[in-house]
């Protein structure tokens, strides 16, 4: 028998998280949306449709030519300083081109070459689930021990930050999945030339963009459903 699935549905925090994303969305691009069309919206393609027209209404030339492969062998020049033997493809394991040993430094020069940050690091997802669940921990306290609470949240603020500025872990593993993740978070400025624009491309960016800012897959992004 085949598995019910329903779509995803927008409601409560939902809304909230939504929201979030798109304003996270409007300040990395330095867009500006028709409001007005978004509180009228009554589905996520009519959303879409205004993030949409306000990408359109940037001062940028129209041009066919494809992001992701330029953003390939942008990021693939870069890599190849620091591991010039290596052939590199779409499907070159991250971790085999880039020495855990020395991974922060390269990385952050990698970033510097490039022109914008790939935040491709992270912790080890055992202290992840340890971080938030001491988090969770905190915030429950909070009810019943306030000044302890607030305590230990300050010192997990500076573990967390000490934690993520170590991190070593990638977040992605191969090639290719980086190239997807600079498109989707810097496209301009992965492009050959950050002053142009392919009008086809820009609605596959602004799903990845917040079907990764809500923890949703692109078809469930687009299958969704208003509560």
């Amino acid at each position: 028998m085949a598995e019910d699935k329903r779509p995803f549905v927008f409601e409560g925090e939902g809304y909230e998280d939504l929201n979030d994303a798109l304003l996270s969305l409007e300040r990395e691009y330095r867009l500006s949306y028709d409001y007005s069309a978004i509180e009228k919206a009554t589905s996520i393609q009519e959303i879409l449709d205004v993030v949409y027209k306000s990408f359109l209404n940037l001062d940028k030339e129209r041009k066919e030519d494809c992001t992701s492969q330029q953003a390939f062998y942008k990021l693939k020049s870069v890599l190849q300083k620091y591991n010039e033997e290596a052939v590199i493809t779409p499907s070159s394991q991250l971790e085999t081109l880039i020495s855990r040993e020395n991974r922060i430094a390269t990385i952050g020069m990698i970033d510097g070459e490039l022109g914008f940050k790939l935040h491709v690091l992270r912790p080890k997802e055992s202290l992840e689930i340890t971080l938030w669940a001491v988090l969770l921990c905190l915030i429950i306290m909070f009810f019943f021990i306030p000044l302890y609470a607030l305590v230990g949240s300050v010192i997990w603020v500076f573990v967390c930050q000490s934690l993520y500025s170590n991190a070593k872990e990638f977040k992605v593993e191969t090639v290719g999945e980086l190239v997807k993740q600079m498109v989707m978070n810097n496209y301009f400025k992965s492009r050959r030339d950050p002053n142009t624009i392919n009008e086809q491309e820009l609605r596959k960016v602004v799903v990845s963009y917040l079907a990764d800012s809500l923890g949703l897959t692109e078809e469930e992004l687009l299958e969704a459903q208003f509560g």
